[in-house]
């Protein structure tokens, strides 16, 4: 899988002291350790490669460890299992010195281990040397136990279509792929993206949510997949696509430009309306105004994430009694006709009049105007893979998710994830945009 990932960018991998024949069209090729997977972008290094006259490029692979975690039992007085804590703590990882080049014969003297790291940098075979490439991705390890787990996670959820590389895989479903002829039962409940092995579709007895792989059954005689030759590989489509986690681009320095200006204007004509809602609200329920409750924004930084208060004051103490009404399929509370909220929170959450003071969160840096929807650390906690892409942009007042939920009893978890991850393969201003405007027109629709 990972040969495959890296050959959908155009890239062959070569270990050292490993068997290596050249693909065919295999134009750049990727030196790495022994018993290492990494995920990257590579668009700063292909551009160097091409328009610089080194023919080797040396690159410092470091991992600032946004993914990586450690969990830990909760137990009972009673010695039982009440739970698992995930600690997404940052610390900074070994790094890996790696390297690109468009030679083929030092990739085989990679390969033969005749050279070392840096030899190839040297200007005998890597033409003019050029300083080491500082990149930040992801590094695992074959040795490591759990790492190859890790890292298939890691991948379905950032490699929309692994078709369009690997032969005899097919997509029945959006988001789920299994070997070709073979079909999903109908009982079988899936969360996209999932990776299905051999013979695992009519398995009715798993649950799988996504990114998840299941591994091939037992009894199967299925063959290993192959891999296309790069004369056979469709492109993904678009920067967007390739992107692996959001950097700071042209548009995401416009993206806070127009967030600053947006959330500057949205408050300066809405401060009328708060401070008559303010007004209704104290004479209602009384103190406090305002709500802020602990979220996470980009990197897993906490925050303070302001509201209008729309429940009882003790709305928190009622979540265990109400657990039985809650329609939601994931971390989240979904109660219809929810006995906490007040009077006047009913109104204000009807038309999100609550959530205008997040605006003052979008002009300290917490926020965007578009984004995921903001959550506490314990909502993140149910998938690595799933926070891992969330936490890489900042939490939104609207998002996609917000605008294209359909609150279907059992699916909207699943949807949650769906959104999330869409949201920031292809952010882009002109899809914020629209998300904006289908904001609008779903507040005014409102009757």
């Amino acid at each position: 899988m990972h040969a495959a990932w890296w050959r959908s960018h155009g890239v062959q991998v070569v270990y050292a002291g490993e068997y290596f024949e050249p693909a065919p069209e295999a134009e750049i090729f990727l030196l790495l350790p022994r018993d290492v997977l990494v995920i990257f972008s590579i668009e700063e290094i292909t551009s160097t490669l091409v328009w610089s006259r080194s023919k080797f490029i040396p690159i410092v692979l470091y991992e600032k460890d946004e993914e990586a975690y450690r969990e830990e039992i909760r137990r009972t007085d009673e010695g039982g299992v009440a739970g698992i804590n995930r600690s997404y703590e940052f610390r900074d990882s070994n790094a890996v010195e790696a390297g690109f080049t468009t030679l083929i014969d030092e990739a085989d003297a990679w390969a033969a281990s005749e050279i070392t790291m840096v030899e190839a940098k040297s200007d005998s075979l890597g033409g003019v040397a050029r300083p080491r490439i500082e990149v930040l991705g992801h590094v695992f390890h074959n040795t490591r136990s759990n790492d190859e787990s890790r890292f298939l996670r890691s991948l379905i959820a950032i490699w929309p279509d692994p078709s369009l590389v690997i032969k005899e895989i097919s997509q029945p479903k959006p988001g789920v792929f299994l070997p070709d002829g073979e079909a999903i039962c109908d009982d079988l409940i899936l969360i996209p993206p999932v990776w299905l092995g051999a013979e695992r579709g009519g398995d009715a007895s798993i649950v799988v949510i996504g990114p998840e792989f299941v591994e091939d059954a037992a009894e199967s005689q299925c063959a290993p997949a192959g891999i296309k030759e790069f004369a056979d590989i469709v492109p993904q489509g678009g920067r967007s696509r390739k992107r692996l986690l959001p950097r700071r681009t042209y548009y995401g320095v416009g993206k806070r430009l127009f967030d600053i200006i947006f959330a500057a204007l949205a408050l300066t004509i809405t401060a009328p309306i708060l401070f008559g809602v303010a007004v209704i609200m104290i004479l209602d329920d009384g103190f406090p105004i305002f709500f802020g409750h602990v979220r996470q924004s980009r990197g897993g930084r906490q925050f303070r994430c302001w509201k209008l208060r729309t429940m009882r004051r003790n709305a928190e103490d009622l979540v265990a009694k109400l657990a039985d009404l809650n329609i939601a399929d994931g971390p989240q509370v979904l109660i219809e006709n929810d006995p906490r909220v007040t009077r006047v929170g009913r109104f204000l959450r009807k038309f999100q009049i609550d959530e205008l003071p997040q605006f003052w969160n979008v002009l300290c840096g917490q926020m965007s105007v578009v984004g995921p929807r903001p959550s506490p650390d314990k909502e993140n906690q149910f998938c690595p893979a799933w926070r891992e892409m969330r936490l890489s942009v900042r939490p939104g007042i609207t998002g996609l998710w917000q605008v294209s939920r359909t609150r279907t009893p059992g699916e909207d978890f699943q949807e949650w994830i769906r959104y999330d991850v869409e949201y920031v393969r292809t952010a882009c201003f002109s899809g914020d945009l629209k998300i904006i405007a289908k904001t609008i027109g779903n507040l005014l629709r409102r009757d």
